[in-house]
């Protein structure tokens, strides 16, 4: 890191990854005059999530509105988009800030190195590419982005059909006329049994355990309501009135504590519909109707499953995969199904937070082996000992809005980044006592809710839970302000 005159120092700083989190993290740095920066990418586009996740249906749970940052708007056709309108959205406003020249495609960081000499971080990629170094990094990808592969579908197999996960789709995939089998029933599974249901001729969803389930009231945009939503105001007041509402529902937890008024209200209108849907279906009511507590695993939202359920073509399993055969599937109960495609809706490892490279930090410390399977940071995006280093939806930062979050993350590195730039400072860290006082109170906090009662991807393999923030999006902004100066110590000079 090389000092400039009158005493400040070059910012020049990585970004691992281009979905939602690091374009707010490169728009975060330009409002800050940093223009030194590089994104890297291992995909062959921007997009994250979005590039990835391309199956039939694929489709964001949260409004269009309040899932897009607060300074770009956009001329949204549905009130939830999909998938291809979003990369669309975020191709949109990377040519607006002008961020694909500094994006690396094709570019898989493998290692990111602090040097206590010279503090600054050395980031290796696969391409073996001297990138020279930087003084801070910011990872933005995300916790969903490693696909959970059951065991049954690792290594190699007799099985003839199709075979991937939502998150692998494979390009070209016709599902016309196929007997098609869906592994789950998540947020994934759900939007893709119904596109399957309307092409295959057969559908058969196998189920380890039903999700609880609301309406989704997802809908296009009529021609009217567009050209209301051009105008700045109406824009901005629909914006907030989302954000508000969303705001309400997790104050205090809300929306996550068994004796909390949205919990309870949500539980409600979620047997309301089934009972709407499903109730001349007395079979498919007993096995979709959950036995663990209202949201204490993701609450999936749409308005077609139950329908598609119904559906002649449609049969739900309450069993899960054990094995492949060459024609199909074996459930858990030894029954076989033939079947044509078989899609993994299985989810992520989601507790493996960054598992997709290593970090090493003073002392050469091993990011992974700090953690030891339970991973924690202060505001889920710093950790003691690894100076200089931003998690973007890090630990115990998955919440609603999710956009709002990123806005307030990618803020919180780049003024931190700028002011000891400014300063002439070689090191941003967090200090220990801080870290710990504050996974104490977020972790008492989340002991009290229903995440804490049953299994789920939340929580490590310990039990402990790593990803969720109980309380609202703007006690989360807050934080990021309030604490700024207490919690992070700036010092160092080259």
């Amino acid at each position: 890191m090389a000092p400039s005159a009158r005493g400040r120092t070059t910012a020049r700083v990585a970004i691992i990854g281009s979905g939602f989190s690091g374009i707010a993290a490169a728009i975060a740095l330009k409002k800050k005059g940093i223009e030194d920066f590089i994104i890297f990418e291992q995909s062959p586009g921007l997009g994250g999530t979005w590039w990835h996740n391309r199956y039939p249906g694929a489709e964001v749970d949260l409004e269009s509105h309040i899932y897009s940052f607060s300074y770009e708007r956009y001329d949204w056709s549905r009130t939830h988009a999909g998938w291809q309108e979003l990369q669309g959205y975020l191709e949109h406003v990377a040519r607006r800030w002008d961020l694909h020249k500094h994006i690396l495609f094709n570019e898989k960081v493998e290692s990111v190195t602090w040097s206590d000499e010279n503090h600054d971080y050395i980031v290796a990629t696969e391409s073996g590419t001297d990138h020279r170094r930087f003084m801070s990094v910011i990872s933005a990808v995300g916790f969903l982005n490693i696909p959970l592969v059951p065991p049954f579908a690792r290594g190699e197999s007799d099985y003839e059909g199709a075979l991937c996960h939502t998150s692998r789709w494979i390009d070209g995939l016709d599902l016309t006329d196929k007997s098609i089998g869906v592994v789950g029933t998540g947020s994934s599974a759900v939007q893709v049994v119904t596109e399957a249901e309307k092409a295959g001729s057969e559908v058969k969803i196998f189920q380890l355990e039903p999700n609880w389930l609301l309406p989704k009231n997802s809908r296009d945009f009529t021609e009217q309501e567009r050209k209301l939503n051009r105008f700045a105001p109406i824009y901005a007041w629909r914006r907030f009135k989302l954000y508000a509402d969303y705001d309400k529902r997790q104050y205090r937890a809300s929306h996550a504590r068994s004796d909390g008024r949205t919990n309870k209200v949500k539980r409600q209108q979620s047997l309301e519909f089934m009972q709407r849907e499903l109730g001349d279906r007395p079979d498919l009511m007993e096995l979709v109707t959950p036995k663990f507590a209202y949201e204490a695993r993701r609450t999936v939202v749409s308005d077609t499953y139950y329908a598609a359920l119904k559906s002649p073509k449609v049969s739900l399993v309450p069993h899960g995969v054990k094995g492949l055969t060459r024609t199909g599937a074996v459930d858990a109960n030894g029954d076989e199904h033939d079947l044509d495609v078989i899609i993994l809706a299985t989810g992520f490892d989601a507790a493996n937070y960054l598992g997709n490279y290593r970090v090493r930090g003073e002392n050469g410390a091993d990011l992974h082996g700090h953690w030891e399977g339970e991973p924690e940071a202060f505001l889920g995006m710093m950790v003691p000992g690894f100076p200089n280093f931003f998690i973007m939806y890090g630990p115990n930062t998955n919440a609603i809005p999710l956009v709002s979050f990123y806005e307030a993350q990618a803020s919180f590195a780049a003024g931190l980044i700028s002011r000891a730039a400014k300063k002439g400072h070689t090191r941003i860290s967090v200090r220990r006592s801080a870290f710990l006082i504050y996974n104490d109170w977020v972790q008492s906090a989340l002991g009290k809710t229903v995440w804490a009662t049953t299994r789920n991807y939340f929580q490590a393999g310990s039990g402990k839970i790593v990803s969720q923030w109980p309380f609202s999006a703007s006690a989360y902004i807050a934080a990021t302000k309030l604490l700024r100066r207490l919690a992070v110590k700036i010092d160092g000079r080259s």
